[in-house]
């Protein structure tokens, strides 16, 4: 089994985000917990598309935090740890 494929069948139940960092598209897998968290604060006067913007605008923040840090990449799924600054 390719490597892809059996990372694309352990984040099946993930919500993904692709977003774009230093010039390139990025998969963003989170946990239900990270997903929550980075939601929680969401105002909910927002419509569905501002919220998701908005949303996206987060997990793009906290992808760009852990590929600052010096990881070599980032990691296959985000978790509630990756995303706590950002909640």
């Amino acid at each position: 089994m390719r490597m892809e494929e059996q990372l694309t069948r352990e984040h099946e139940a993930c919500t993904v985000f692709s977003v774009k960092l230093r010039g390139e598209v990025h998969r963003c897998a989170l946990s239900d917990e990270a997903l929550y968290l980075l939601s929680q604060t969401l105002d909910p006067r927002l419509d569905r598309i501002d919220a998701y913007i908005v949303l996206k605008r987060r997990v793009a923040q906290a992808a760009l935090a852990c590929l600052e840090e010096g990881v070599a990449g980032l990691p296959s799924l985000l978790e509630a740890r990756h995303v706590i600054a950002y909640a």
